[in-house]
């Protein structure tokens, strides 16, 4: 199989390619000095030169708060950039998977979220996730898969687990938002779904994110419970409310997500979030 993978630079992109290496598919990974995906273009054109059987779209503008000062650029990438490559797969005959997130839901639920729920994004970066997932299916319909997932982390660029263990050596007290819900998802699982997926002949909406429900001050005891013996002593985290935390960009007070049809399609649960979590800080050197 033939891959077209954007957003090599990403922290999903990276784990997507380290585990290419170990299949028998031809990959190419431009990286975005080399391959502008708001530009129609060069996205024809590599689309062209590759022809290939499945596009991988992990490139994404991932800043949450910043979209909200620079809505123009998150939808630059988010949504004309998903349109354009999804232009360029219609072209040459490719599925493409495209890569969204929790955010596009409002957050009012009290269960994990099904793919067919109602979206109602509350920021800028939900938005304009949810606007590309639209672009994608209208123009390629079943060839094309939207894979929404939670919270990820990995070993690559910046997230929650690399920011805690950087304050866990910075401060002794952390205050953490503790009444925001949602599944922490290690890109490394993430990815090996996507490389199965792309193998099947599936189209539509599919949710995949680590098992478990959990709160970002759960999230950050869970990192300080395993890698405790790496950082200062006497470390605390203190549980706080998100109106005591304001940020730029609203986040949905609950976006787990319902993983139920990922694991028809699977024959497999997903990963539990603290094995994520182990296998991700084992990774950095941690454990």
């Amino acid at each position: 199989m033939r891959i077209l993978l954007l957003g090599v630079t990403g922290q999903l992109g990276y784990e997507v390619v380290r585990r290419v290496r170990d299949l028998h598919f031809t990959l190419v990974a431009p990286v975005e000095s080399e391959l502008d995906i708001t530009e129609l273009e060069p996205v024809l054109e590599i689309t062209r030169r590759v022809k290939p059987e499945l596009i991988i779209n992990c490139a994404a503008y991932t800043a949450v708060d910043k979209a909200e000062s620079e809505p123009e650029a998150a939808f630059a990438v988010n949504c004309l950039g998903a349109k354009n490559i999804a232009l360029a797969a219609r072209e040459v005959d490719s599925r493409m998977i495209h890569i969204s997130t929790d955010y596009v839901f409002a957050g009012t639920a009290d269960r994990p979220i099904g793919e067919d729920v109602p979206t109602a994004p509350l920021n800028v970066y939900g938005a304009s996730k949810l606007a590309g997932e639209k672009e994608v299916s209208q123009i390629l319909g079943d060839k094309a898969l939207i894979v929404r997932t939670s919270s990820l982390h990995g070993q690559k660029g910046t997230n929650f687990v690399h920011t805690m263990l950087r304050l866990f050596s910075e401060r002794e007290e952390i205050k953490v938002v503790a009444d925001q819900y949602m599944s922490p998802t290690w890109a490394g699982w993430l990815a090996e779904v996507l490389l199965d997926l792309g193998r099947m002949e599936c189209n539509g909406v599919v949710h995949a994110c680590c098992a478990g429900v959990i709160s970002w001050f759960d999230f950050a005891a869970g990192i300080l419970e395993l890698v405790r013996g790496k950082v200062k002593a006497g470390v605390k985290i203190l549980p706080i409310t998100a109106a005591e935390y304001p940020l730029p960009a609203r986040r949905p007070a609950y976006s787990a997500l319902d993983c139920s049809k990922l694991i028809g399609l699977l024959g497999r649960k997903p990963l539990e979030w603290r094995e994520g979590l182990r296998r991700h800080l084992a990774e950095i050197g941690y454990l």
